[in-house]
């Protein structure tokens, strides 16, 4: 056989031999690359799943806002002792007097808020609320739940408002501000802004409506009216508005008093059950003016008719009596930029729970009217911080009408309040 015909020979064995070991290698590869490809399949598979889910978790805010405060005060009014004793000490605390958190889901055209406190009182809710937006014109709102009532002040957070508390007449016609019930929210364009609200006077405050309510529905309605001017060539903005709370609650008594009334007599009987008014309106106005660094001039006036329950006065010819009270309360406060970092405030308020009654007729310390100035300075130096330091000179109507043997406030009571205060805004 010649060379070349053994190198032939085996170049045949040689391929043949290997034929086996080149399909194995090859069905070996075609495996691998089948794995990859599985793997590649399934990572994509997680990813699809991962980003759904971090998209579900963007939907979601978490925010909320800390203050912690150094409290003094002439007296012992602000730690539950006797404002009217002249010999008390002074007195100051330190407490938590806000620990909000917050939490939304943003659905695009419905969200959910939940809102806590914690404060050194313990935790209480403060919000909790569905918002849901007609899909058609974006300018109809519906929110149902627990939530602030539509006035100015209340609807102003605690986190933003330059005044440590709210208003002496927000505090009386709105305590704990919220209340549960269902709001409409109309805003065409920003054109205006329409809030009507219905509620149900049993969830929060002093006054809340008696159960059972002797067949009347337990509500009562609120509406409230904005509107927002420009003038950029002046650099001013103005926003002016209106609200009105309108409803009545059922006397649990058959007396009532009335603000011109001191004692009940026949005219003054009702039957048990009917309904006592309380209805009010009120005004308001904002005024943003650029002018060196910023500032800016706010205010409102509410008048109308309150209440009192039975339980909240003395009892009269051995039966509890409602007292019904004509009232008027208004506040104006300026805000002032002064640098980048310091805000300078100043507040006055005013409430007279009884403007019907003449002077010479008042019987009781509910009845005197009582007024607030309130100066402060703020620094915004730090991130998310807010110091405040904040001194509230307090004012009440003095009468020396003689009630069960004594005058009924012959010294104006010595409650004026110093407050230093720490706020992280997150």
């Amino acid at each position: 056989m010649s060379k070349v015909s053994k190198y032939l020979l085996a170049l045949i064995v040689a391929v043949v031999i290997g034929m086996p070991v080149y399909a194995q290698e090859s069905e070996s590869s075609e495996t691998s690359l089948s794995t990859i490809v599985d793997r590649l399949a399934g990572i994509d598979e997680n990813m699809a799943t991962l980003q759904s889910d971090v998209s579900g978790l963007k939907k979601f805010k978490f925010s909320g806002y800390y203050q912690f405060e150094w409290y003094k005060t002439e007296s012992g009014k602000g730690l539950g002792l006797n404002p009217y004793d002249s010999t008390d000490a002074v007195q100051s605390q330190f407490r938590i007097r806000r620990g909000r958190v917050k939490l939304t889901y943003d659905g695009g055209l419905s969200s959910v808020v939940f809102q806590g406190d914690f404060t050194t009182s313990g935790f209480s809710i403060k919000d909790f609320y569905l918002d849901v937006t007609d899909p058609w014109t974006k300018y109809v709102t519906l929110r149902a739940g627990l939530f602030n009532r539509p006035n100015y002040e209340i609807e102003y957070s605690s986190s933003q408002r330059e005044s440590m508390e709210r208003s002496n007449v927000i505090r009386a016609l709105y305590p704990g501000e919220r209340d549960m019930g269902a709001m409409f929210t109309v805003n065409p364009d920003e054109l205006f802004n329409l809030q009507l609200a219905a509620f149900m006077n049993t969830y929060n405050g002093a006054n809340k409506q008696f159960i059972p309510s002797f067949g009347d529905e337990p509500l009562y309605y609120m509406a409230r009216l904005t509107k927002s001017f420009s003038f950029n060539d002046l650099g001013l903005g103005v926003d002016l508005g209106a609200h009105a709370r309108i409803g009545s609650m059922p006397s649990n008594s058959p007396y009532v008093i009335e603000s011109d009334a001191v004692v009940v007599d026949s005219s003054n009987k009702i039957a048990k059950g009917d309904g006592i008014d309380r209805t009010w309106f009120g005004f308001e106005t904002q005024i943003y003016w650029d002018f060196l660094g910023g500032m800016k001039l706010m205010g409102e006036y509410i008048m109308g008719s309150n209440a009192d329950e039975p339980k909240l006065v003395a009892k009269t010819a051995n039966a509890p009596a409602i007292r019904k009270r004509d009232f008027m309360g208004y506040y104006v406060m300026l805000v002032k930029n002064i640098t980048d970092d310091f805000q300078f405030a100043a507040k006055y308020d005013s409430y007279d729970p009884n403007t019907a009654i003449d002077d010479k007729l008042i019987q009781s310390t509910s009845d005197l009217s009582k007024s607030t100035l309130g100066i402060g300075l703020h620094n915004y130096s730090f991130p998310n911080i807010r110091i405040s330091l904040w001194y509230d000179m307090n004012t009440t109507e003095t009468s020396d009408n003689v009630v069960k043997g004594k005058k009924l406030l012959e010294k104006d009571p010595i409650d004026n309040t110093l407050t230093l205060r720490f706020q992280y805004k997150f």
